[in-house]
């Protein structure tokens, strides 16, 4: 019994999993988890959603205090209410309607939170029957969608079929994403490709003010979808065929 420990304490800090980590976290259910990742509270709930797979109730805390209680399982949820109001998803039919709940509630606690730490509190719970569910790519369309701007609605439209993502906003600010770590590495390599061809004087492709749009082949099975428009750029890792239909559809927005 001693010798399997043993091994488990040589291996290295780098290997673990994301696997192994959402373990450690789903076998501490009652402790208050800080985010310590510099997520921002949206991306911070999609990851608690992207790594919950048995039911849980995830109580997220502002300043210390209860902000809103998560349904989840399965890697998707299926409730998100604030303090005295009633979660309408039960009302939701399908996927959609659930997560434009979801990503209204959101919306308002992230604007409720700009100065505040956050963090998550998770215990066992029932599985959720009879509510409408939603997956993370969902749900994190619907955000993109009640943003506003084209290249927003364009990314509500995209994100369900991408296998990862990467949106830098104009301005400079907070870089989100979502997807394999891996491919969000690549997804990153392109930005930073990008970003220096742009700042070279000789070079105008991308990104660059105007919307623009460009495909790039990175293997047999994978293209990168690079979009910009005023500044913020969006990449999309997707299958050849997804990535040539959502150029097609960027053309369509942008006419």
């Amino acid at each position: 019994m001693a010798k399997p420990a043993q091994q488990t304490r040589q291996t290295s800090p780098g290997a673990t999993s994301g696997l192994h980590q959402a373990l450690v976290r789903l076998a501490q259910p009652a402790r208050a988890a800080a985010s310590s990742t510099g997520d921002s509270l949206t991306a911070a709930v999609l990851r608690e959603i992207r790594e919950t797979v048995l039911p849980r109730e995830i109580t997220l805390c502002i300043k210390g205090r209860a902000a809103a209680t998560l349904t989840v399982a399965q890697r998707r949820i299926a409730g998100l209410s604030l303090p005295d109001s009633a979660d309408p998803s039960s009302v939701a039919e399908d996927p959609e309607t659930a997560a434009q709940i979801f990503a209204t509630r959101l919306r308002q606690l992230k604007a409720a939170s700009k100065s505040g730490d956050f963090s998550f509190r998770r215990r066992p719970c029932p599985a959720p029957q009879g509510t409408g569910t939603c997956s993370v790519g969902t749900l994190a369309a619907a955000l993109a969608a009640a943003s506003g701007g084209r290249l927003d609605h364009f990314r509500a439209r995209a994100l369900p079929q991408a296998a990862a993502w990467l949106h830098c906003p104009q301005g400079g600010g907070q870089i989100r994403g979502d997807g394999p770590e891996a491919l969000l590495t690549r997804l990153d390599a392109v930005r930073q490709t990008l970003a220096s061809r742009a700042a070279r004087p000789a070079s105008a492709r991308m990104p660059v003010p105007k919307p623009d749009c460009l495909l790039l082949p990175v293997s047999p099975q994978l293209h990168v979808l690079a979009a910009s428009d005023g500044g913020a750029l969006l990449l999309l890792a997707l299958p050849p065929e997804a990535a040539r239909a959502q150029a097609a559809a960027w053309a369509g927005i942008y006419g």
